[in-house]
């Protein structure tokens, strides 16, 4: 074969080179956008469809159980007193148990804290200290009646306060005189009880079953 024989062979296979390159550049496809990437839009999490529904039953779960979005603790029941002076009576549900709490931390004169001295339950509605007479609006078939030691030299009592509890429907701090105070709780039924003395609170922690202590 002559030298321009060669060279047209060696040319022509440059060409032919240069075309197959040309013809695959030409046909590149674009990439397929991945789900979600469809005409430049990008799903969020959490943002409508499935991700947005299970954040509703979230939440809807959490204030079931009573914990708010940022995890506080809601009390079912009422908080009627809280000014400085009177005694705070208040309920609420605690898992399984209900709680009533005596709180008399507010009062300015009271010296030495609280002890406890004694507890009963039975069907003894409650009476005013001094009179002796009946406590008007308690609520409940059982009362369970609270004994302290509190030195409270303006002799304050409270309520009678109502509560939305199964079991725990009123409350009152209806002797305070002394050196002494008697608070009583109205009960719908018979239940197993814990008294608890924290500081200037009088605690009491209630369940229709056994407590588990």
């Amino acid at each position: 074969m002559s030298f321009h024989s060669k060279l047209a062979v060696a040319t022509g296979s440059v060409v032919l080179s240069a075309l197959v390159l040309t013809g695959c550049s030409a046909g590149a496809q674009p990439a397929v956008p991945a789900p979600g990437q469809a005409n430049g839009n990008q799903a969020s999490p959490g943002v409508g469809g499935a991700a947005g529904e299970s954040s509703e039953v979230a939440e809807s779960s959490a204030e079931a159980t009573g914990t708010g979005r940022s995890g506080e603790v809601r009390e079912s029941g009422q908080v009627i007193n809280n000014k400085p002076g009177e005694i705070d009576i208040r309920g609420g549900l605690h898992g399984p148990e209900e709680r009533v709490v005596f709180d008399l931390s507010t009062l300015p004169e009271l010296s030495g804290g609280i002890r406890l001295m004694k507890h009963e339950l039975n069907e003894e509605a409650p009476v005013w200290g001094g009179s002796a007479e009946p406590v008007e609006g308690m609520e409940g078939k059982a009362f369970l009646h609270v004994h302290v030691e509190a030195a409270d030299a303006a002799r304050t009592t409270a309520g009678p306060e109502s509560f939305d509890l199964p079991t725990a429907k009123s409350a009152v701090v209806n002797d305070n005189s002394h050196g002494t105070a008697e608070m009583t709780v109205g009960l719908d039924a018979g239940v197993d009880y814990e008294v608890l003395v924290e500081g200037e609170k009088v605690i009491i922690n209630m369940s229709r079953g056994p407590l588990g202590r």
